[in-house]
């Protein structure tokens, strides 16, 4: 009958459409408004009208019901796999440096969750990634950067509201650890909170999300989803945020309106009539407000009789035009670390089309690809072409599914003997290696799964190039053994074609690394007590505040890997070092030039080393820029600080305070690598 009494409201749902959202409230009865405040369970749609997370349907009022899905890569469909796109992951987006490619990232994903009758997308995740071995840090758009995060989530955020259906912030917050998720402490002081954590979720709020989740975690003590310090005093107060706090699924510990949470999710244990009907019923009102409000506003309760027509969980919603909006964002994410003597591209005039042009392919990754990572942010891909494949038919320089005669292929489990005989016959080498992760679980380690032979065999091949997928932080101790690295994170199912696009050279790779790359295990140094926590309550001291990531190897004076915003081009960019100028509008201006033979992109980014006396970073990341340029092109780029950029979060005054003094900004065009003629500097006193 639920289901039945769902239909019926989908389908006349625009009887209340122009009403004001308190005249709505006013004609409900309190056993209806407390409806709102918890869910009806998660299960599969249609047989008892769920998805991931339900509110039923008030069809005496005409309000339709509230259909939340999984997840951060694209829709969750479990019971019908393949009918929904396995998008890049949020930090595979995070790689571009590029708000156009998160406006379609959000867009496309938007609108595959509305032809599938969802009206929340369960995402995006914008955690700052604090621990490396991270089991989500593939699901989070900032990467180990607030400014990043903060600078991507506004575009997706409006795209996917652009769909008329609501996004949701997650995980507030501190969910920066998957070991002993359900019951550790994140305890983080409350400046270090606003100045690394909340940026990317004060960003979600400016660009009018309608939804945030509170994580499984306590902060300081007390479980994220009943924090009255995290969410009532920070997030609805300080911050402004107007929508509604969700809870994650089976996060909620008590009846916790008055502290904050609006919505229990996924089932109502505690947010029940039972529990909430002696509460004020202005505190009731105030959350159901917060609840359908954001619907109202994107549109979603003013459905047309076609849009809800064209709804359903069982509408295929993959597309070639979102396939190849994924193969675009992959393919713009694929960030080149190394490329020495110009290995890359293998043009396909001077490689590809040669009748005696060889390659040897080695790792299961090349016939099985890892394009996404585990748990609620799992999408099965409709197709997944592999690399293998790809290759043989760029070489045979046919359609998908031929097969050329000189691409050899040598699996995980070939000797490493045959492998090197077959390295030694070919022009080049193609070593394609990955490791994934999942909710629920911290990764072991930063090693990839089978990369052990990539040493001994590397030095047979007369080329060799080596392409990582990964989810996070990763080693990469066979490095100086290969000529060219590309790393594509979780790339989703595009991933083949997006990795020969960058290859053979259609696309002049600009990607830049979102988390800095390591030369070893805890490079970091990160103490048990800082992670993953001690003693049966798992507490967690963030001890470190700023000193994680980049920031950590600038302040320790160490070198790792690869460094966070590095990137390579197939053309070559200079900084015109006596251009850089900072004018008294806060204003930080520089020339690039394309310096190469080949149109290409480049992101120059700032950073800003703040007073001594401001106790911060002794450079942050304050501003980045993609440019496009022609060979021997010129272009000004122009940073602009503001007020939030030159203030520190003073506890005393519960604000921010302008921090005076003599500050440097930095423009680099090799993000944290600071070395040789990749940045210049210029000075100012604040």
């Amino acid at each position: 009958m639920k289901a039945v009494a769902l239909a019926l409201a989908l389908l006349s749902h625009n009887a209340f459409a122009f009403q004001d959202v308190d005249e709505l409230i006013a004609q409900m009865t309190l056993e209806e408004k407390i409806t709102y405040l918890g869910g009806a369970g998660m299960g599969n749609y249609p047989d008892d009208g769920r998805y991931v997370g339900t509110v039923w349907a008030n069809d005496r009022l005409g309000v339709p019901a509230l259909l939340y899905n999984d997840g951060p890569q694209g829709f969750r469909d479990d019971a019908r796999p393949g009918t929904t796109t396995a998008f890049p992951s949020g930090l595979t987006l995070a790689a571009t440096f590029d708000v156009d490619m998160a406006t379609a990232w959000g867009s496309s994903m938007g609108k595959e969750f509305f032809d599938k009758g969802a009206n929340v997308i369960l995402g995006p995740g914008m955690n700052v990634a604090r621990v490396p071995v991270n089991g989500r840090n593939f699901e989070y758009m900032s990467g180990e950067d607030p400014y990043l995060g903060a600078t991507l989530v506004g575009p997706v955020i409006e795209a996917i509201q652009s769909n008329k259906i609501l996004a949701n912030a997650k995980h507030f917050v501190n969910n920066n650890q998957e070991t002993n998720r359900m019951d550790q402490s994140a305890n983080v002081d409350e400046r270090t909170r606003y100045e690394m954590y909340y940026p990317p979720f004060q960003a979600a709020i400016d660009a009018g999300v309608g939804s945030f989740m509170c994580s499984y975690n306590k902060i300081n003590h007390v479980w994220s989803c009943e924090n009255p310090e995290t969410l009532k005093r920070d997030l609805k107060g300080k911050m402004g945020f107007e929508g509604f706090v969700m809870s994650d699924w089976g996060a909620t510990h008590s009846p916790s309106l008055m502290e904050g949470l609006d919505q229990e999710m996924a089932d109502a244990d505690f947010m029940n009539y039972g529990n909430l009907s002696g509460m004020p019923i202005e505190n009731i009102d105030e959350s159901v407000k917060r609840i359908l409000k954001p619907f109202i506003d994107v549109g979603n309760f003013d459905l047309t009789p076609d849009e809800i027509a064209g709804q359903s969980i069982y509408n295929n919603v993959t597309s070639d035009e979102h396939f190849n909006v994924a193969r675009q964002i992959s393919a713009a994410s694929h960030v080149l670390v190394k490329n020495d003597n110009g290995v890359l591209p293998l043009t396909k005039k001077s490689f590809w089309s040669k009748d005696d042009s060889s390659v040897a392919v080695f790792g299961n990754q090349a016939s099985e690809p890892t394009v996404g990572g585990g748990g609620s942010g799992y999408v099965s891909p409709s197709w997944l072409p592999t690399p293998l494949a790809t290759i043989h038919a760029t070489l045979a320089q046919a359609d998908y599914g031929a097969e050329s005669d000189n691409v050899f292929f040598g699996d995980d489990d070939t000797s490493v003997e045959d492998m090197q005989a077959l390295a030694s016959k070919v022009d080049v080498c193609f070593f394609f290696l990955a490791t994934s992760s999942s909710e629920g679980g911290d990764r072991a380690n930063l090693n990839l799964d089978a990369d052990s032979y990539v040493s001994e065999v590397a030095p047979f091949c007369a080329q060799s190039v080596a392409v990582v997928t990964t989810p996070g932080a990763v080693l990469m101790p066979w490095a100086n053994q290969v000529d060219a690295i590309l790393v594509n994170f979780m790339p989703g199912v595009a991933a083949a074609f997006a990795t020969m696009d960058v290859v053979v050279g259609d696309v002049n790779p600009s990607a830049r690394l979102p988390i800095t790359m390591p030369m070893v295990e805890n490079q970091e140094g990160m103490t048990t007590e800082q992670y993953p926590g001690l003693d049966d309550a798992h507490n967690s001291s963030y001890t470190e505040k700023w000193a994680f990531g980049y920031r950590y190897y600038h302040l320790h004076n160490e070198q790792p890997r690869f460094w966070f915003g590095d990137g390579l081009s197939y053309t070559d960019f200079t900084l015109e070092t006596d251009s850089l100028s900072w004018n008294k509008d806060s204003k930080i201006t520089a020339k690039v030039t394309n310096a190469g033979d080949s149109r290409g992109a480049v992101v120059p980014q700032l950073y800003l080393s703040p007073p001594a006396a401001c106790d911060e970073p002794l450079f942050m990341l304050k501003g980045f820029e993609k440019l496009e340029l022609d060979a021997g092109e010129s272009q000004t780029v122009t940073f602009k600080l503001t007020d939030r950029d030159l203030s520190t979060w003073s506890v005393d005054a519960f604000d921010w305070a302008r921090c005076s003094g003599n500050y440097t900004a930095r423009v680099s065009l090799a993000g944290a690598n600071f070395g040789g003629d990749s940045y210049a500097d210029v000075t100012r006193i604040i």
